[in-house]
């Protein structure tokens, strides 16, 4: 009876470990699932394209990243088509790279970049294919800390030729800032607000949302309404 009751102990116990180490590994390869976007996944949930986003900075910020090295089938996947998750539009600046602080791969977001992260009508049309053809259904407008264009407007700087019309611009998005953080914000609302009214932008209901990458910390902020 005894060695009955140990038998019953020894098996209860086995159970219980096996049924806790397959939970951590069913729960582990659930993450890593929701972590990647495949060469070859279309998305059409922008929670699922944010979530992409906002993992990737986190890997950003805590070193970890996945790597950009394509295995062959990946590869040819790119050269048949691309399946963007999400447009991002930012600043040209070479300090930040979506594809780097966002941590994604080749084929994973559609980069729209000039200087202020402004949305001219040579920026719509970058945008407006993304939406149309290869259906983004996320479109992110990311500015970020010491930002040399939104400065440039903020004081209100005279450099003439093509660099001042990007500053003319700004100037109009930033009226009545007080600092340049705000400024830096308020471009990047004006921004958004622009975006949403366009025509693709709500033919496809595209989510548009804006965020700032902050420099010192690698961090991005999301401003979700």
């Amino acid at each position: 009876m005894k060695s009955f009751v140990n038998l019953l102990k020894i098996t209860f116990t086995f159970m219980l470990f096996f049924s806790i180490y397959k939970l951590k590994g069913d729960v582990s390869m659930t993450e890593n699932m929701s972590q990647f976007h495949l060469t070859d996944e279309r998305v059409s949930d922008w929670n699922i394209a944010l979530k992409y986003l906002m993992n990737g900075n986190q890997r950003f910020i805590e070193s970890i990243p996945i790597g950009n090295v394509l295995n062959e089938s990946e590869k040819n996947n790119l050269i048949d088509g691309q399946n963007p998750f999400a447009v991002v539009l930012t600043c040209s600046d070479s300090r930040v790279a979506p594809e780097i602080y966002f941590d994604q791969r080749h084929g994973d977001i559609f980069v729209v970049r000039n200087a202020g992260n402004i949305c001219d009508s040579i920026a719509y049309g970058s945008i407006e294919y993304a939406v149309e053809h290869l259906r983004a259904p996320l479109l992110l407008v990311v500015g970020h800390s010491h930002c040399g264009a939104v400065s440039g407007a903020f004081d209100n700087a005279q450099l003439g030729g093509n660099i001042q019309k990007i500053l003319d611009i700004i100037v109009d998005h930033i009226e009545s800032s007080e600092n340049l953080e705000e400024a830096i914000f308020k471009n990047i609302y004006k921004v958004v607000e622009n975006i949403k009214k366009n025509e693709s932008i709500v033919k496809h209901e595209t989510m548009v949302i804006g965020a700032y990458y902050d420099l010192v910390t690698g961090s991005v902020n999301f401003f979700i309404e």
